[in-house]
């Protein structure tokens, strides 16, 4: 009796056998394609990732360039904002009222070194009437009431220019002594021609300047050597010189209605 059990349990497992093969090859043909998907990525481990790695000091930034202003220069400002000509001095004409001839000149310039006024004689010889002078450095600027070629008697106007190497406003234009005192010398910027002539040029330098149009002089007043260039109808430029040789240097410049025409 239990041969036979065991005999019909030999042969259920060999009936039962294909079956069995027969599922797990069809499980496996099921589960193949999900896994060669190429819409759900390569079969393998999962990846990991790991933080970037911090430096250990910070990333450093490119310096940007500074630039510190230029401290504004200080001092008396150079005259050769203005330019020696023989109608004027270049940003003004020779008969521009007063007030505006000082607004022009101080907004060049900044604030003049001295002012005087005289009535009668004055330190710069006999004028067309009262006189105002206004300096900056070695250049004297003139303003009369009087009648000039530049304006009727009655408005105060620039009548003239000088560039001096002396204080000539402490003169004495009454003393009447042996002996007048000899007045400071002046320091300062000088201004200067278009052609580049001022104090301290020499008759060299004049000449390769004008040319022809350069007339040197002898003789009074003071018994110095003197020069002249002429403009035309602008006028003329005039001056005192330390000698008559082509070293000699330019002591003095003057143009306008000169004080003693």
């Amino acid at each position: 009796m239990a041969e036979h059990r065991r005999q019909r349990t030999i042969r259920a497992a060999v009936l039962l056998a294909p079956v069995v093969l027969v599922a797990v090859v069809a499980l496996g043909t099921w589960q193949w394609p999900t896994r060669s998907d190429p819409e759900a990525g390569p079969v393998g481990p999962v990846p990991t990732t790991q933080p970037a790695a911090v430096p250990s000091t910070p990333p450093t930034t490119a310096a940007r360039p500074t630039t510190t202003a230029a401290p504004p220069a200080t001092g008396t400002p150079a005259t050769h904002a203005v330019v020696l000509g023989a109608d004027g001095l270049g940003v003004v004409a020779f008969g521009t009222g007063e007030r505006e001839t000082l607004r022009v000149l101080e907004r060049r310039l900044g604030a003049p070194d001295e002012r005087g006024a005289w009535r009668g004689a004055t330190p710069f010889g006999t004028c067309p009437g009262p006189v105002r002078a206004v300096r900056w450095g070695r250049l004297y600027v003139l303003f009369t009431s009087g009648p000039t070629r530049y304006q009727p008697g009655g408005r105060w106007h620039l009548f003239a220019y000088q560039v001096d190497a002396i204080q000539r406003t402490t003169l004495d234009p009454g003393y009447s002594g042996p002996t007048p005192p000899q007045p400071p010398p002046l320091r300062g910027d000088s201004p200067r021609t278009a052609a580049g002539i001022g104090f301290g040029s020499t008759l060299a330098d004049l000449r390769r300047a004008y040319g022809r149009r350069v007339l040197v002089t002898y003789g009074e007043p003071g018994m110095v050597y003197r020069f002249q260039v002429s403009f035309g109808a602008a006028g003329d430029l005039s001056g005192s010189l330390s000698g008559g040789r082509p070293g000699a240097t330019v002591t003095g410049i003057t143009a306008g209605a000169v004080c003693g025409e």
